[in-house]
């Protein structure tokens, strides 16, 4: 008996060691930099400009010299960008997109504003906001801009950019699935075009949930269970036959690269989509009328369990079997 109490006794220590190691990293997240470090607005903008393109997309990102200071304006080089975007450096590289971020408070919802929408071809407001959630950005005010016609993917490095530059760990991880994201959304968009049945606000909201629905399976969970995930959301969205297969199977592929990542560990990962969600919803006047927007389909994967569930279900088991 007293065997059995020790080693429940370091079960325990155990799993609150992993408690705490899970709560210190959230205190180490992108979200903490930017509410400690954005005391002024940051702003990163595209290598390519030309002086007189510099300053129209200063101006555009609302950029006070009376205000912000000169530190505050960064310039994201070809280096840089294939640094983080983990392709070859070619100096050939044109890089208009920039962008400026600006902290808000921590009841205040993500925001993504864009200044020059006939100047971002492929990626909406709502999709960059879907993939900073996934790079870890909870509640900040976030401005992107162009003065020439670019698809806007690249502004997702302008704000790895800022973050690395201002002392935050952005892993290669959250970076890569970040870019997934944003890749796989804004291709969808454009190759759905016209097509009868299909919004963008349906498919981020959809993403959103499915996002939600991968946390709650936790890291266990199976390609299979994603796809019945994104199959059952999909279609509780009315998309799932609008969306062709491909479409679907890169969703499924994001989604099931995701349920392997840590960024489902976070314990305001889930809040951060719910609030984008609403904002969405809120935002989109009778699109979801007769949808069902309390659907959530991980209560239908047995396997839904969360990180810190799947930890101590795991010291459970082991406990029954050496008993």
């Amino acid at each position: 008996m007293k065997f059995k109490k020790t080693l429940m006794a370091c079960a325990l220590a155990l799993f609150s060691t992993l408690t705490v190691s899970h709560v210190q990293a959230a205190s180490n997240s992108v979200q903490n930099v930017i509410d400690e470090t954005y005391v002024q607005p940051d702003y990163v903008l595209g290598y390519s400009l030309s002086d007189d393109q510099r300053n129209q997309t200063l101006s555009l990102l609302g950029y006070d010299s009376s205000k912000d200071t000169s530190t505050s304006v960064k310039t994201i080089t070809t280096s840089a960008y294939a640094k983080i975007m983990d392709v070859a450096d070619d100096p050939s590289l044109q890089l208009y997109s920039s962008v400026k971020i600006q902290k808000l408070g921590s009841s205040e919802t993500l925001t993504v504003n864009i200044v020059t929408p006939e100047n971002i071809t492929k990626v909406t407001s709502d999709m960059y906001r879907n993939a900073a959630v996934t790079l870890g950005i909870e509640h900040a005010a976030i401005t992107v801009a162009s003065p020439i016609p670019v698809t806007g993917e690249s502004a997702l490095a302008g704000i790895y950019y800022s973050l690395e530059e201002n002392g935050a760990k952005v892993s290669d991880e959250s970076k890569q699935l970040a870019q997934e994201e944003l890749n796989t959304l804004s291709t969808i968009n454009a190759e759905n075009q016209g097509t009868d049945g299909y919004d963008a606000d349906k498919l981020n909201v959809a993403l959103a949930d499915i996002k939600s629905a991968v946390a709650d399976a936790g890291s266990n969970v199976t390609k299979d269970d994603v796809r019945k995930i994104v199959d059952e959301t999909l279609d509780n969205y009315k998309l799932k036959d609008v969306l062709s297969n491909n479409q679907i199977n890169m969703i499924v592929n994001f989604a099931f690269n995701l349920s392997k990542s840590s960024i489902i560990d976070s314990s305001s990962f889930k809040s951060a989509l719910a609030s984008l969600k609403n904002s969405i919803v809120s935002n989109a006047g009778s699109t979801f009328k007769g949808i069902n927007l309390n659907f959530d389909s991980s209560s239908a994967l047995e396997s839904g369990k969360g990180f810190l569930a799947n930890i101590w279900q795991a010291i459970v088991n082991f406990f029954k079997n050496l008993f």
